[in-house]
């Protein structure tokens, strides 16, 4: 995360990191993307699956699963009362360093997860 931050002068990958290095532990969720063929989507930005496969774009609906995914577990952890924050800047730089066996998966997120006295991932600066 530090790497991608000074080499896209990009802070806010700094200070995530920050917060990964206080985690107890990181879970990682990625995302084979797939195309679900719907005619009628076009949520990608795409005229249609094909188009966007053509082009080398992410199906949307495909990367909202994951999304709803992320958000269950992170429910599942607050009822538990683990402090955790969803983070796009994690997952990319699993990503980046090749983390998940199968290389179809496309999009990732990770989540630190902290069981102190105050969650270290809401007062960052």
């Amino acid at each position: 995360m530090r790497r991608i931050a000074k080499k896209n002068d990009l802070t806010f990958f700094d200070r995530d990191a920050g917060c990964v290095d206080i985690a107890l532990s990181v879970v990682l969720f990625g995302q084979k993307t797939t195309q679900l063929n719907i005619p009628v989507c076009g949520y990608c930005g795409f005229k249609d699956c094909a188009d966007n496969v053509k082009k080398g774009g992410a199906c949307a609906l495909s990367a909202s699963d994951l999304g709803t995914a992320v958000c269950s577990a992170v429910g599942v952890a607050s009822i538990h009362h683990i402090d955790n924050r969803i983070m796009f800047t994690a997952g990319r730089a699993a990503l980046n360093l090749g983390l998940f066996e199968d290389k179809k998966v496309t999009m990732a997120y990770g989540v630190p997860l902290s069981v102190t006295g105050k969650s270290p991932f809401f007062d960052r600066k």
